[in-house]
């Protein structure tokens, strides 16, 4: 008769684990997705004098190397283009799947206005940590680039 109630059980735990649902449950808590983390941006394009330059296309993407490269190379996943304000500056706060490198690429799109033509610029960062995340979420990271400096064409 035990071996009976065994086969039974053991037959329904079989049943129940093909269809989907474990009889054992789980110790932690069960999760679907992808990592995803929160980020804030923020950075300032200047020339030579160290003033701030408006106008400048920004292009923020995940570097997977340590070089700066060619925009869309299979080492660098593009995260968002911005333009510098009035006094050099960029921001952007973004979430999406958490990256360890931050590259910037600046171009002068504008040409001579804004105070001529510059040159492109592209800058690494990578000491940057999340804070305050569990599970899936990896947190948040405020992201400050240092200083870019683009020289006039």
């Amino acid at each position: 008769m035990k071996s009976d109630k065994r086969n039974h059980f053991s037959f329904f735990t079989l049943l129940l684990g093909l269809l989907g649902l474990g009889a054992s449950g789980c110790i932690m808590p069960c999760m679907y997705g992808s990592p995803n983390a929160d980020w804030t941006i923020k950075g300032k394009v200047v020339d030579e004098t160290g003033q701030g330059v408006p106008g400048l296309q920004v292009a923020l993407g995940n570097r997977v190397d340590n070089e700066p490269g060619v925009i869309y190379d299979q080492n660098y996943w593009p995260l968002d283009t911005l333009q510098t304000g009035p006094d050099g500056v960029y921001q952007v706060s973004s979430s999406g799947f958490p990256f360890s490198k931050l590259q910037v690429d600046v171009k002068d799109i504008d040409g001579p206005d804004n105070g001529g033509e510059f040159g492109d610029a592209s800058v690494v960062v990578s000491d940057f940590k999340y804070k305050g995340g569990s599970g899936w979420y990896e947190g948040t990271a405020q992201i400050d680039v240092p200083d870019i400096v683009v020289r006039k064409r």
